[in-house]
């Protein structure tokens, strides 16, 4: 009478618990960086028609947008080519396996931002970084 209960308990509890314990993604460990975008200074550089060395003399005293404006290049089209760049390395590393769709998308969430602040920040007259 006792043993009927027993394998209720196993066929309907502990099995389904297997399978979704084996079809939880494993991916990182809580704080283990998975995923940083890597920047192209060699593709910035001829996106913006200047070489690596005048690149990184330029940004010395200016932000990635000014230096794009003064070769008449618009904000806008800098801004789609880092999120470009961003997002294709997203996918490749995505496509490997390195992380699950929620990472993907708490990335894109705040990818926007993250770029915006890229392309606009420069050393501040007292050497911190800025925005203004």
């Amino acid at each position: 009478m006792f043993k009927q209960p027993r394998w209720m308990i196993i066929t309907f509890l502990f099995i389904p618990l297997l399978f979704i314990v084996s079809a939880t993604p494993t991916f990182a460990e809580e704080g283990k960086v998975i995923f940083r975008y890597k920047t192209d200074f060699e593709a910035i550089s001829r996106f913006l028609g200047v070489t690596e060395e005048e690149f990184f003399e330029l940004r010395n005293q200016k932000s990635i947008v000014e230096i794009a404006k003064e070769r008449g290049i618009s904000e806008d089209e800098v801004f789609n080519f880092f999120a470009r760049k961003h997002i294709d390395a997203l996918v490749k590393s995505y496509e490997k396996g390195d992380f699950d769709v929620r990472f993907a998308m708490d990335y894109c969430l705040r990818l926007k931002d993250d770029i915006e602040w890229e392309i606009n920040v420069k050393k501040g007259k007292d050497g911190n970084l800025t925005t203004e």
